[in-house]
């Protein structure tokens, strides 16, 4: 039944995105309680979150960035030809994964730097094989950085950024130059702007340290674990079988796959970072979770392993949705 709908591709598709989206969100807005919090000393939860306390702002807000996520996936997706035109597996596992981890009374900072995070990948996988992209090099090393001062987890990608030029790109000096100036740009401003109204000054160098002297395990909810160990069991089916298959029929998927294994690494710091729980997790991995799995979904022959699998993610969303309301 779902398979049967997903494969139709965005036409099929969409329908039943929106009807989980409605579905979920009117669930977000009379919730009874929250499942999880996020504790970690952004500068965004410093300053900026404690003026919005309205359930319908919070959720307004998250469901555009949540979109805005969507529009990008679908161009690094489909319009980069990462993977399949009809696709629509991917699309429908990012927006799925960044829904459960919405909580009705914070705006999700981690959602937001995902924003960022894509629209460097999209301007990055763009360069490939251009003779000049010093724009996209420069417009993705900028907003890479401009997201640390949304959360620090995403310092992480900031050496995975050089290695996706190594893997794209032959090298060149000028691009990599191109791309610290890109990268200290938005600190440059920060500190400019901070010194001149006496605020938070040297932030970037605080929160760096703090990040690395606060790495812990983190914590997890019993709600969520379902859905955890569901997604880490298909991850890493979906990764053997694209090992077997040769890692895409063309160089590009090659790569792109490459990129993503590199991506799935260098987050495993962001798996330990201080205030680090099951939502948050879930949507640092989530981008490389909907690609190898929504593309593993695609492949399947088997309709009803397909019907399994989101049969099984719709039960685990049930849990989370039922805890939500003292039902479980």
């Amino acid at each position: 039944m779902f398979a049967g709908v997903l494969n139709k591709g965005i036409r099929g598709g969409i329908g039943l995105l929106l009807l989980i989206v409605s579905c979920y969100s009117v669930i977000l807005l009379f919730s009874l309680k929250n499942l999880e919090t996020s504790s970690y000393p952004d500068l965004f939860y410093n300053y900026f979150l404690k003026f919005v306390n309205s359930k319908y702002l919070i959720l307004l807000v998250n469901l555009i960035s949540l979109t805005i996520s969507l529009v990008l996936v679908s161009s690094i997706c489909t319009d980069e030809e990462i993977v399949d035109k009809n696709n629509f597996f991917p699309f429908f596992l990012y927006a799925f994964l960044s829904l459960v981890s919405l909580n009705a009374s914070q705006i999700n900072s981690q959602l937001i730097t995902n924003v960022f995070i894509l629209y460097t990948i999209k301007q990055l996988v763009a360069s490939y094989r251009k003779e000049h992209a010093l724009n996209q090099i420069f417009l993705a090393a900028f907003w890479l950085s401009l997201s640390a001062f949304f959360t620090m987890t995403s310092i992480v990608a900031f050496p995975l950024f050089f290695i996706v030029l190594v893997i794209l790109r032959n090298f060149s000096l000028k691009e990599w130059v191109v791309a610290l100036i890109g990268f200290a740009a938005p600190i440059f401003i920060y500190e400019c702007i901070a010194y001149l109204i006496n605020f938070n000054r040297w932030y970037f160098i605080q929160a760096f340290k703090l990040y690395f002297n606060s790495l812990t395990v983190p914590s997890f909810s019993e709600y969520y674990l379902p859905l955890l160990f569901l997604l880490l069991i298909l991850l890493l089916v979906s990764i053997v079988a694209f090992l077997f298959s040769g890692f895409g029929n063309t160089i590009k998927k090659q790569k792109m796959n490459s990129l993503l294994l590199w991506y799935i690494f260098f987050s495993i710091f962001g798996f330990f970072s201080g205030g680090a729980n099951s939502s948050k997790i879930i949507l640092i991995y989530c981008f490389p979770i909907s690609v190898f799995v929504g593309e593993f979904m695609f492949l399947m022959k088997q309709q009803k392993i397909t019907n399994t699998i989101i049969t099984l993610l719709l039960f685990c969303l049930s849990i989370i949705a039922g805890a939500m309301y003292n039902l479980v």
